[in-house]
């Protein structure tokens, strides 16, 4: 897949959006300063382009009850047909897990894990992901959270 050729207008709408995507679109256009029409038809060509994928609105865990994460690590195994398809099936369709990445090293999968307590949390592993094509299983209780971020830091393209 190609990196899509951004201005630095682009940029700038990308910032904004970034940090507040409820912005209406007047005030998106002003704080770029562009004419409204402007602003909109560089917003459906980012939209259109799949560089803006969707919009979503960030919850705080806490407040929503989310009191356990925990990063997971998963081994499955490489001897059983279909191991790695019948896991990521079940991944899949826990909500519990909030991403999973395919990795190299010791582990295939890394999973970023929410759960409301220790009880779900033990329930989701001893329950759901442990199965016979697991062979390994390597949490980390995420204990403070000293940086967060969904914003990337994207800059102009020189050709244009």
């Amino acid at each position: 897949m190609h990196r899509i050729s951004l201005d630095r207008q682009d940029v700038r709408i990308l910032d904004k959006l970034q940090r507040d995507s409820r912005i209406s679109r007047t005030e998106l256009a002003e704080s770029v300063n562009l004419s409204a029409s402007q602003c909109y038809r560089r917003l459906k060509r980012l939209e259109s382009s799949g560089l803006i994928e969707r919009y979503v609105t960030l919850l705080n865990l806490e407040k929503a009850g989310f009191d356990v994460q925990a990063m997971v690590m998963v081994s499955f195994s490489k001897s059983e047909v279909g191991a790695r398809e019948n896991l990521l099936e079940v991944i899949q369709s826990l909500d519990e897990i909030q991403e999973c990445y395919s990795a190299s090293g010791e582990y295939d999968f890394i999973l970023r894990v929410n759960c409301t307590g220790m009880r779900a949390y033990s329930k989701l592993i001893n329950n759901q992901l442990l199965s016979k094509y697991v062979v390994a299983i390597h949490s980390y209780i995420l204990l403070d959270c000293l940086k967060y971020g969904t914003a990337l830091s994207i800059e102009a393209s020189t050709e244009r």
